[in-house]
């Protein structure tokens, strides 16, 4: 299974989303974190770099993300950067019924373990909420400088993002994005977001 680097610690990624992927890190609300990123998975997949906890974080709480920088792993040219996905677990509510998995990476929930076929069977495709509960660089480029509003639907918020996209022809590479993440507590109820608010640089 390929590893994602976060700091100097190897942890793995994941293609899917399911709010029971253990998180990888904590983040403090204010805090920073710069999250190391492969490029791709295949033709469908996006490969995720997380989840990162946003440490209080609860159900209705939302998460503000700022998009502090975007590079590539081999100090190439970062032209219009911005990742493909950015986004926090779902609930347990938007999952599908359960289907066939067909081999999906899941974090520390790796193949052999128990808990891996009845997570796999009802994870969602990386970009199978875009828009809803993820947000998309099909929606708008969240290169750096760019501001988004998540909703949190589990506890910790569990906060992914990955495929790296560069230049204007959007090849996807390995590289590295620094995020800074602030906790509002109640912010569904107080401000009424109910889907990711994406705010381009």
């Amino acid at each position: 299974m390929p590893l994602l680097s976060y700091g100097a610690q190897a942890v793995p990624g994941h293609t899917r989303w399911h709010p029971e992927i253990p998180a990888v890190a904590e983040v403090i609300s204010g805090g920073s974190v710069r999250m190391e990123c492969r490029g791709f998975w295949g033709a469908r997949e996006a490969l995720l770099c997380g989840p990162i906890a946003v440490v209080g974080a609860e159900p209705g709480d939302v998460i503000v993300v700022d998009v502090l920088g975007i590079g590539r792993a081999d100090g190439g040219p970062a032209l219009d950067a911005h990742p493909g996905v950015l986004g926090c677990a779902p609930g347990d509510d938007a999952l599908p019924v359960e289907v066939e998995p067909d081999g999906p990476l899941l974090g520390r929930v790796r193949p052999g373990l128990a808990d891996y076929q009845p997570v796999a069977a009802r994870a969602l495709r990386s970009a199978a909420l875009a828009g809803q509960i993820v947000g998309s660089c099909a929606d708008a480029r969240l290169t750096a400088g760019s501001r988004i509003v998540l909703p949190v639907h589990v506890r910790g918020a569990k906060l992914s993002a990955g495929d790296l996209h560069f230049g204007d022809g959007c090849t996807t590479l390995d590289g590295w994005i620094d995020l800074r993440v602030n906790l509002t507590k109640r912010g569904v109820e107080r401000f009424h977001v109910t889907g990711p608010l994406l705010m381009p640089a």
